[in-house]
């Protein structure tokens, strides 16, 4: 079977899509804390793509929207993607009106913040002022395994529109808190698997004959075998952007890198 050899290359990380807001600027519903962080939504399609954030009025984020619901004008939330927000016994981050405008707030696990309703002549010159980008991560995690002692392997890639936009590869390897980017020498990603060649040993995730994964880290003559942490677990998701490392203090993009 042929395979694909990729060569990693550690690319600059691009600057966000800028948007043109010519189009919805005018139907925007600025929310405000009254501290200087700001949310936008077209409250006629507010889990669109017209949802931004601000944490200082000037320049406008679009926010990853997970989903939400609406009420008529009565009520509607947005679910917004943030995974350092646990689900389960704690509620999402979530854009929110309730009683047909006298009430909204963004709730980011068990904090809920109150949000007021900038008067629309100040919103206007706001959002006439403000520059309005494209999301702002740029990562997206493909693998996580972890061996018998503690040692995690993270494995990100460039997030792209276009699914099939698989590059600039990078491999961490380290105790929780602890993990250093491993310098990529090339990569193998084919329907087999993958290889990461690293200077200090090569990461093989590779779909065995039978079907199952096998995750191993090669060091020498040491190969040491890894279990696959799967990342569509919630707790997961928070560990992976809260406590291993490689993501931790970094702006997602969200209500919640100000609200949390």
């Amino acid at each position: 079977m042929l395979t694909t050899l990729l060569i990693a290359v550690t690319l600059a990380q691009p600057k966000p899509e800028l948007i043109d807001a010519a189009a919805f600027r005018d139907k925007l519903l600025v929310l405000t804390d009254g501290k200087n962080h700001y949310v936008a939504v077209d409250p006629d399609a507010p889990y669109g793509e017209t949802t931004f954030t601000s944490g200082d009025g000037k320049v406008f984020t679009r926010i990853p929207v997970a989903g939400g619901g609406k009420n008529g004008t009565e009520q509607w939330s947005v679910s917004v993607w943030d995974p350092r927000v646990r689900h389960g016994g704690n509620s999402p981050a979530s854009i929110e009106m309730q009683d047909s405008g006298k009430s909204y707030s963004v709730t980011c696990a068990k904090k809920v913040t109150p949000m007021t309703r900038v008067p629309a002549e100040e919103a206007k010159k706001l959002l006439a002022a403000a520059t309005f980008n494209g999301p702002t991560w740029t990562r997206i995690p493909e693998k996580l395994l972890r061996d018998d002692t503690g040692v995690y392997y993270l494995v990100d890639r460039f997030r792209s529109r276009d699914e099939t936009d698989r590059r600039d590869f990078r491999v961490f390897a380290g105790q929780k808190g602890n993990m250093k980017q491993l310098p990529l020498k090339d990569v193998v990603d084919d329907a087999q698997g993958m290889i990461l060649s690293t200077k200090t040993g090569n990461l093989r995730l590779i779909t065995t004959t039978d079907g199952k994964f096998e995750g191993k880290w090669i060091q020498g003559k040491t190969t040491t075998l890894l279990v696959e942490v799967p990342l569509d677990d919630y707790n997961t998701g928070r560990m992976v952007y809260m406590d291993l490392g490689p993501y931790s203090g970094q702006r997602l993009g969200t209500p919640c890198d100000d609200l949390m």
